[in-house]
């Protein structure tokens, strides 16, 4: 009876941490895919604000507040980009950006991020790894 009761809970561990990695891939496939449906532009870099900060556990946070200059329809524009790591942009370089038509201050730029990537393949991983040891086990 016991190994019963741990085989349905490891099996419901399973198909929890399916559904994490299905939730998070499907929120970030709705962020990519805002980017790619909003016309782009070339913005310049006006300045880049990199900071640090303590946070309530007196863990160090970092982020960078990017400014940008773009034209949509003629008009110039400035935006703000904000990140919650450091960038690598630099002031007066040109990047590719995304802007919502309906309020052009509103911009995204997307960069392909390694570490999501990582996390990805190794949550697969993980649950390919705890999928075989569980239908593995059932078979003896």
């Amino acid at each position: 009876m016991k190994k019963y009761i741990a085989k349905l809970l490891w099996i419901g561990i399973v198909i929890i941490s399916i559904l994490l990695v299905l939730l998070a891939v499907g929120k970030h496939i709705y962020i990519i895919a805002q980017y790619y449906s909003f016309p782009k532009t070339q913005a310049r870099v006006l300045s880049v604000h990199n900071y640090q900060r303590r946070s309530e556990t007196q863990e160090m946070k970092y982020g960078s507040r990017i400014h940008l200059q773009y034209t949509v329809n003629g008009k110039q524009i400035q935006g703000w980009l904000e990140y919650k790591t450091d960038s690598i942009i630099e002031v007066g370089e040109i990047i590719t950006i995304a802007y919502n038509p309906d309020n052009p201050t509103q911009c995204k730029y997307m960069r392909v991020d390694i570490i999501k990537i990582m996390a990805f393949v190794a949550a697969v991983l993980y649950i390919a790894w705890m999928c075989r040891k569980t239908f593995k086990s059932s078979k003896k």
